[in-house]
Formats: structure tokens, sequence, C-alpha cells
């Protein structure tokens, strides 16, 4: 494992966040100021975060979204810290982290599942397989919430997308609640139509199976992505997309003799060629280098675009 992170920590804009302090709304949930992001992300790299706010409601998320459009301060939501890679010079706005309260619960009615966006996709995919209600054992081993995965529409044997029945959702520009029905989600790979809102729970429609063989499925999925993944190491996930034609990123870069390549503290993994890993005190500089380099190699060697897929804040 990685050893302890050492960074030298500032904001970008160097700002006095007194003001910030004195007229930032009351809330039930934590909030903190001048937070190192590391410490909240799976590639344990970041500078400090200007806010970081942990809402414990709905009407503690609606006061941080109306204080940050009022003062015109940028919002990041974060859930379990994978796929994005903050900056070292720190985030001038605010981390919405979505994970506690209201957020981090689920519960069954019948064969539905209703589960805030906050829950960790693991753990729902444990809930469910127990109850024996079959759809999300295929996403086994994915990390990240239950908003992420619908977010980016993660999938691995199976897509969140095919289950999903409804999202609730906050409209960024005023608070505003809706619902909305899987007939007005539009998904691509790695792709939603709800950037502009926040995702506070989904209502999921599963099946009928037998506990033990959802279970089986599941460990089987685990075991092969143990094997093939660097699970124990500090990473983003997968960096890039696959291109389009069923060739992985990964397949592109490990034919470009790239596995194992380093810069600084970041390095291409030597087991799977679509992470790069974070050895010890790896900036966000050192990352981004060794993804612009391993796509012009790519393209080079193949004339084939890589397209990041972790979110660069």
């Amino acid at each position: 494992m990685p050893g302890r992170h050492s960074a030298v920590f500032f904001l970008e804009n160097g700002q006095d966040s007194m003001k910030d302090k004195e007229m930032f709304p009351k809330i039930k949930g934590r909030v903190l100021f001048h937070e190192p992001l590391f410490k909240h992300t799976t590639f344990r790299i970041g500078g400090l975060c200007g806010i970081w706010a942990q809402p414990r409601n709905e009407e503690d998320l609606k006061k941080i979204v109306m204080f940050a459009k009022s003062k015109g301060k940028k919002i990041v939501i974060i859930g379990r810290g994978s796929n994005i890679l903050p900056s070292d010079k720190g985030f001038d706005g605010i981390a919405i982290h979505i994970g506690a309260g209201c957020f981090d619960e689920a519960r069954f009615v019948g064969s539905r599942l209703i589960a805030g966006a906050g829950v960790a996709l693991n753990r729902l995919i444990n809930l469910a397989c127990k109850r024996g209600l079959k759809g999300l054992e295929g996403l086994a081993g994915i990390p990240g919430t239950v908003g992420g995965a619908i977010f980016m529409n993660s999938s691995y044997r199976g897509r969140i997308s095919d289950c999903l029945e409804e999202v609730r959702a906050m409209d960024l520009n005023d608070g505003a609640v809706i619902t909305i029905k899987r007939k007005n989600l539009k998904f691509g790979y790695r792709h939603s139509n709800l950037r502009g809102y926040i995702i506070l729970s989904a209502t999921l429609r599963l099946k009928r199976a037998s506990p033990q063989a959802l279970l089986k499925q599941r460990d089987r999925l685990l075991a092969i992505k143990t094997k093939k993944q660097p699970l124990g190491c500090f990473s983003a996930g997968c960096v890039f997309k696959n291109p389009d034609g069923g060739t992985s990123a990964a397949w592109y870069i490990e034919k470009s003799n790239l596995k194992g390549k380093r810069i600084g503290d970041a390095q291409i993994s030597e087991r799977h060629a679509n992470f790069i890993v974070n050895l010890k005190n790896a900036r966000q500089r050192d990352v981004m280098r060794l993804i612009s380099f391993a796509k012009k190699r790519v393209k080079a060697k193949f004339g084939v675009d890589l397209v990041p897929e972790i979110v660069v804040i």
C-alpha cells in the first residue's frame, strides 16, 4: 500500500475564508474549511478545499446549493471519492459530500429498492443479493455510490440503468427537487443527461432469484476483478473510456508497452493498463502527464484517441 501523503497544501486563490465561515448557512451536517481533498479521494491526491460540506438531508443540501449560487461559488459533488482527480492547488469552491443522513439510507418495498445517492454501491449489491433480488450483482466490485454510478451509468456485467425506475434529483439552479422517470432519463456509455442536477435517491426495480446463486455470481465477479485489477492500491479506477469497436483501452495501452510506465509517483499499473496508481506521493500533475503520454503513444501506434473518464477538478 502507498505511504502517508505529505503534500504542501494551498488554495488556488489564496483567499481568507473568514467571510465564508461567518456567512455559511447553519446545517445539521458537518462543515469543514480548508479541508485536504486527498483525505476524501481514492487516489489520495488533492490540495485544500475551500468548503467541505456533508449535508444530512435535503434541506441542508438546498441551503448549500443556494449559498453557492448567491456567492458565485463552484460546486463539486463527491461520494466515496472514486473517479476524480483533484488539483494539487486545491479547489476554492464547495465540495458537497453526499454520504450521510438520509443520503445513506436504503429500504426495500417488495422487489423495489429505494436507495439514497450516498449509499455505497457494493453495500447495496450485498443487500440485494442476500434478499434474493437480481439486477445489481453484475456491478460487483465497482467503487463509489449509487448517485455516482447512475450519473456515470456504471457498468461491468450489466448497467445500473437497466434496473432503474426513477431518480429524485435537485436542480443546481434553484434547489427544486424533481422526480425523473426512466423514460425521461437518457444514458450512454459513461454518460447520463443528469448534468445540472444532484442525484438524491433512486428507485430500482429488481427481480426475484435465489440468494445463493446471486451471492455466488457476485463472488465470482469480485474474484475476477481482484485478480485483474490493482484493488489494493490508491487509484481512481479506470482512467480511459473504452474506444468504439470493442477493443479495450487497457489493450491499446498494454500493447504500447506502457505497463509500469512511471512519472513521479504516478504509475500505469503493471496489473491492469487502464489504471494509474499512486505509489506514494503522486500529484495531479504527475497523473496528467502520464495520461497525456499514454494518449500520444496509443495515437501514434494505433491511430486511436483515448478519452479519459476520470473527472479532473
